[in-house]
């Protein structure tokens, strides 16, 4: 079931591929209760980020940064002690399960000085239905979310980035907060645990190149630095940082191949109260979207050209920013026309972006970053609506997450050789004195094709091309017949292939179609014509199995043996040729769409 706000939502990541957990756990530090007695809160975090998959899955590209930049947010603005925010980037099980392990024991510790502890997991990398990939290795959910649920915290909050996640939340007795309102952490109130994932169980989770992101990563954080603080008191409750998550993630995925991704929330918790994530006022260096500003404002740290937030601002409210302080720039696409911006946030102020003193961007040089589309599809240079309504951007469809592209078109041409058969028809030539050369060599087989990648391990492939083919000859008195047949083949296959490596794949493939066989007819007799020519169709079943080496992204060399079965040429009292036969060849391959 998908979920949407303001209804039930059962938790579930779709997954990269590209393929593909990604876990965010958010507790923020509990906000100090009243009372001077109020006990100390401690918080925790974990933050692990793996760009590696296991067998079958293609590389993430970003999923260690989303990590980087999940660890840098929680510092900056959650009230995260640096040396309490352990990241770790391609862990075994070993060290995740260590790391986790270490929170619990500080847990422990702290209760028995009669102190709270929240805890923070952050999880971004490749997932199967029931485990999380860590390169070649894979970590049961149920024996990491037993791990997570057996700290002695007062709230765990965790949040999920990626494919198949969804079996993550399956903990007895969990039950969503009424109408996903967060009620937790008042000092702090709340015990229990609370999941957020990148999608649902239906679905996968995607990245980014344009934002160098996952899609939903990226919203999140760009919530948690103030863009989601929607009543403006300063702080991102977890629900403003799940609203605004689900909706700009909703909204960025709806025109991907891939398809739409929603974001869910689920909650195991019982108190009062919000639960504050982040706090974006105690930033020193903010930047402010003003009111009236009715644009989409993508913000990039000069340096590094990192995406520091995409901001779909509709007119009424202004949008307040907590970075660091240092060079921007900023892409504002409004309904006259899209402007570039420089501008400084410095600590100690607030830096306003005002579009009127940017500079109109050049069409060519915006196009990458600036053109959108209305939800007619029509591309246009500006954006309209409201937060959620306006225009999204155009930018090459990512592939899934820990899964290669599924919507791409591969071409094949491969070359070899195919064993002559002999049977009753080559023997009622023999009869009638015709008889084959002295080396019975095999022939020549070409083929070309063409692939469609339906499924991570299925595609659909037409291939079409030679089969096996001789030539028989009679010499009588000084008169030489000869009859040359061959046969051509056409055929639909499904494959199904698995990636043993990053590099190495191989193949199995079946299917059934059409053959022709074409017969020639020689002769030197006087009174006969000198030569004629019959044709015959006939069924062709084909089967091959193989192996594939890629060599970058586009071209990949590969060999395979197989059998085809094409009775497809006939005599006239009835005998008939199979001009088909075992066969091994050598070809490329050039893959149409990603290969990530």
């Amino acid at each position: 079931m998908q979920s949407r706000p303001g209804t039930r939502s059962p938790l579930a990541a779709g997954a990269l591929v590209l393929p593909c957990l990604a876990a965010l756990a958010f507790p923020a530090r509990a906000l100090a209760d009243a009372s001077p007695t109020a006990p100390r809160t401690n918080a925790y975090a974990v933050v692990v980020g793996d760009n590696v998959g296991g067998s079958g899955q293609q590389p993430l590209r970003f999923a260690e940064d989303d990590a980087r930049r999940m660890a840098q947010v929680l510092e900056e603005l959650g009230h995260y002690d640096a040396s309490d925010v352990r990241t770790l980037l391609r862990p075994d099980a070993a060290q995740l399960l260590a790391a986790v392990d270490d929170v619990a024991a500080r847990a422990r510790a702290n209760a028995e000085r009669g102190e709270q502890t929240q805890v923070l997991f952050y999880f971004s990398g490749h997932a199967r239905a029931n485990a999380v990939n860590l390169g070649a290795e894979e970590l049961s959910l149920a024996t990491l979310r037993d791990r997570l649920r057996a700290v002695p915290s007062t709230i765990t909050i965790v949040v999920l980035d990626a494919c198949q996640s969804g079996s993550f939340s399956r903990v007895k007795g969990a039950q969503p907060a009424a109408d996903f309102s967060y009620n937790s952490v008042s000092g702090i109130t709340q015990k229990g645990l609370a999941v957020m994932a990148s999608s649902t169980a239906e679905e996968l989770s995607q990245e980014s190149d344009q934002l160098r992101s996952s899609y939903f990563t990226h919203h999140l954080v760009t919530a948690l630095r103030g863009a989601g603080d929607v009543d403006g008191d300063g702080r991102v409750s977890l629900d403003e940082a799940y609203r605004y998550a689900y909706r700009r993630t909703l909204a960025s995925t709806a025109r991907t191949k891939v398809g739409e991704q929603h974001v869910t929330l689920e909650t195991d918790l019982a108190g009062q109260g919000e639960v504050p994530v982040t706090f974006p006022s105690e930033a020193t260096a903010k930047l402010d979207l003003p009111a009236s500003l009715d644009a989409r404002v993508l913000v990039q740290q000069r340096a590094s050209g990192a995406v520091m937030a995409d901001v779909q601002k509709a007119p009424g409210s202004p949008v307040r920013l907590a970075l660091v302080a240092g060079n921007y720039d900023a892409v504002v696409a409004q309904k006259t026309g899209i402007v570039e911006c420089h501008v400084t946030v410095s600590d100690g102020g607030v830096t306003e972006l005002d579009p009127r003193t940017c500079t109109p961007a050049a069409a060519e040089a915006t196009v990458p970053k600036g053109a959108f589309a209305d939800d007619d599809g029509t591309v246009r240079e500006g954006t309209g609506g409201g937060a959620d309504e306006g225009a999204e951007p155009i930018e090459e469809p990512p592939p899934r997450r820990g899964e290669r592209e599924i919507d791409r078109w591969d071409v094949e041409l491969a070359v070899g050789l195919i064993q002559q058969r002999t049977d009753a028809y080559t023997s009622r030539l023999n009869e009638f004195g015709y008889q084959a050369g002295a080396i019975d060599l095999p022939s020549i087989r070409v083929t070309a094709g063409a692939a469609r990648v339906l499924t991570p391990h299925l595609a659909a492939v037409l291939q079409a091309g030679t089969l096996a083919g001789d030539r028989y000859t009679r010499s009588i008195a000084s008169e030489t017949d000869t009859v040359s047949f061959h046969s051509y083949g056409a055929a639909a296959n499904l494959r199904a292939f698995a990636d043993l490596a990053k590099w190495f794949g191989v193949y199995g493939q079946g299917g059934v179609g059409v053959g022709l066989g074409v017969v020639d007819l020689e002769t030197q007799q006087t009174e006969v014509p000198p030569k004629t020519t019959t044709t015959s169709f006939g069924v062709l079943l084909s089967g091959a199995v193989g192996a594939k080496a890629r060599f970058g992204r586009v071209v990949s060399l590969f060999g395979q043996l197989g059998y085809d079965y094409a009775p497809v040429i006939r005599n006239l009292i009835g005998d008939t040729h199979d001009g088909g036969g075992f066969s091994g060849q050598l070809g490329l391959q050039f893959n149409l769409g990603y290969q990530r």
